[in-house]
């Protein structure tokens, strides 16, 4: 039997954020299979590195003792004596990891040797045809002071390929050589002995143990164990030096993952079963609650298209009786709102235009009245006359823009803003400063600091009142004269800036926080304070921020950041 629709709404409703949960969950086990891999195969190669170097010293150390037995010394001098070197090294040999052991006399001439299987030699003058291979002891052993060890990489092909270790036996006075202990280690037993120690992690299992391969510095394995593990599992190298050779293990990824997908389907499983569970409690308190809710619906939808007029009866035992007689209340109350508002409405309209469009023109009318104020000294200057009728053109054509925006006062009042685009801040700033800083020169001092271009993304038009606005209010917060400073350039991320500062009276810090940039909030004898006000809307409508630095008696200075363009787009 199907279960209505509602009960697969609330399911699926019930299901999404669980799944993602479980999504989630599962993804997070994933990352943590590589994560613990990567520890596990990082410590299998700190494991095997340790254990190689401990079993290559143990075998130094049993060398280095041979040395010093006073019987292996006489032994080396005394032709007579060559027999006890049997008894002595047999027993090494036989327990220790060499491939083949040799003692040498003062003649640099093979003693004793043995080897862990017969190869045709050379004659070598003692003993005759020798049926083993003998490892060459290091020239260095014969000029070697004290009790000391050298080693020698060996990778001749031949059967002692690896690492040979050489110890001098000394005279009993110690002033000489008598002779020389020399032995090839048999790297496959030292390699197998310390992958036995990393293998034993993988609780003895072939389908996770590690595989581990040693290369020589040729690129020849010398070395692989029995693992699984594929190069595109998790793996880790290094070199190892003392050898000669590098070092690889693997660990393969399908145990770990098998079982992070199992925990995961678990997850995934038990997310459907708690979705239809709680669809299933939601539907039986739904149903309780739909008859009311119903008639609830129905008149709150009709109240909502405008129908305020309109009541919700329900009988007292409903139990959304309580909802309906708290919107009757709101619906009273909003009836009552909208009658006063309306009567408001169209003036208050009226006076926020106003403000908006009176503050712009007492800016253009700004601009003018310091171009006619300086006419008088600096008319017969040609460039000022040049200067003086571009402004005049500028602020004619912001007066006919003032009046085309009171035939759109709707947009006027809602600040509509063009699409931003590349524009160089750099000229406007100029033309900014040449019309409205450079004609209080005589009572001002003015210090720029602008780039050669500095470009973002911002409306023309309404940047260029920004900037104008900041000066004008730099200007006038300099009622004796001071200083005006106009810099530009990049912040540290790259995201175009410029600042215009004055050595005015300056902002209080409770000002700064209450009122600054809001509507209507001014600290000047005359104005309206929308000017900031519209500078902030003006620069989150750019995507970008205004900032203030002030100091009661010392000045004030305002910092714009913008977006930049993308790099392709500043030529």
């Amino acid at each position: 039997m199907t279960r209505p629709k509602p009960f697969l709404t609330y399911f699926v409703l019930c299901a999404i954020p669980l799944l993602l949960l479980a999504g989630l969950n599962y993804w997070n086990g994933m990352r943590a299979v590589d994560y613990t891999l990567n520890t596990i195969v990082q410590d299998d190669l700190h494991s095997f590195t340790l254990s190689v170097d401990k079993l290559l010293d143990e075998e130094a150390s049993v060398l280095l003792k041979l040395a010093t037995v006073p019987e292996v010394q006489r032994a080396a001098t005394d032709p007579l004596l060559h027999e006890r070197l049997n008894g002595l090294f047999n027993p090494v040999f036989e327990l220790r990891r060499f491939k083949s052991l040799a003692v040498y006399n003062r003649a640099r001439q093979p003693l004793w040797h043995q080897a862990s299987s017969p190869f045709e030699f050379e004659e070598h003058g003692v003993g005759g045809n020798i049926r083993a291979p003998i490892p060459i002891a290091d020239e260095r052993v014969w000029t070697t002071q004290g009790n000391v060890l050298l080693d020698r990489i060996v990778d001749d092909n031949s059967f002692s390929n690896g690492l040979n270790y050489s110890v001098p036996i000394h005279y009993a006075n110690g002033l000489g050589n008598e002779g020389a202990i020399t032995g090839a280690l048999d790297l496959d037993k030292i390699f197998s002995s310390a992958a036995r120690a990393v293998e034993t992690r993988s609780a003895g299992s072939e389908s996770i143990a590690p595989r581990i391969v040693v290369e020589n510095r040729a690129g020849k394995v010398i070395y692989q164990s029995s693992g699984t593990a594929r190069d595109s599992d998790a793996t880790a190298s290094s070199l190892m030096p003392r050898l000669a050779a590098s070092l690889t293990i693997a660990r393969s990824k399908a145990p770990f993952i098998a079982s992070a997908r199992r925990a995961g389907l678990a997850g995934f499983l038990m997310a459907f079963l708690l979705a239809a569970l709680a669809a299933f409690l939601l539907e039986r308190h739904v149903r309780r609650r739909s008859r009311g809710m119903a008639r609830v619906t129905e008149d709150l939808s009709a109240i909502a298209k405008g129908e305020l007029d309109r009541r919700i009866v329900l009988q007292s035992s409903d139990d959304a009786r309580v909802i309906a007689d708290n919107i009757n209340v709101v619906t009273e109350r909003l009836r009552a709102q909208i009658a006063r508002e309306e009567e408001s409405r169209q003036f208050e309209s009226f006076v926020r235009i106003s403000a908006m469009l009176t503050h712009d023109l007492k800016n253009a009318i700004e601009g003018l009245s310091l171009t006619v104020g300086n006419m008088e000294r600096h008319f017969d200057n040609p460039q000022f006359r040049t200067d003086a009728m571009k402004g005049l053109t500028s602020a004619t054509d912001k007066l006919k823009a003032l009046v085309a925006r009171l035939a759109r006062p709707i947009n006027s009042l809602s600040g509509e803003h063009k699409r931003p685009a590349n524009v160089d801040l750099v000229p406007i700033l100029k033309r900014v400063i040449a019309m409205t800083a450079e004609p209080t020169r005589g009572k001002h001092t003015i210090v720029t600091r602008l780039p050669q271009n500095l470009y973002a993304l911002v409306d023309e038009a309404r940047i260029e009142e920004v900037m104008e606005n900041l000066v004008l209010n730099a200007l006038e917060a300099m009622e004796h004269g001071g200083t005006l400073t106009i810099e530009a350039g990049q912040t540290q991320t790259g995201a175009p800036t410029f600042s215009v500062g004055d050595t005015g009276r300056g902002m209080s810090r409770v000002f700064i926080d209450n009122r600054l940039f809001r509507p209507f909030a001014t600290t000047k004898k005359t104005g309206i304070g929308l000017g900031l006000y519209t500078c902030r809307e003006v620069i989150k409508a750019s995507a970008g921020t205004i900032e203030v630095d002030s100091v009661e008696g010392a000045g004030t200075t305002f910092r714009v950041v913008l977006p930049s363009p993308p790099h392709e787009r500043r030529s």
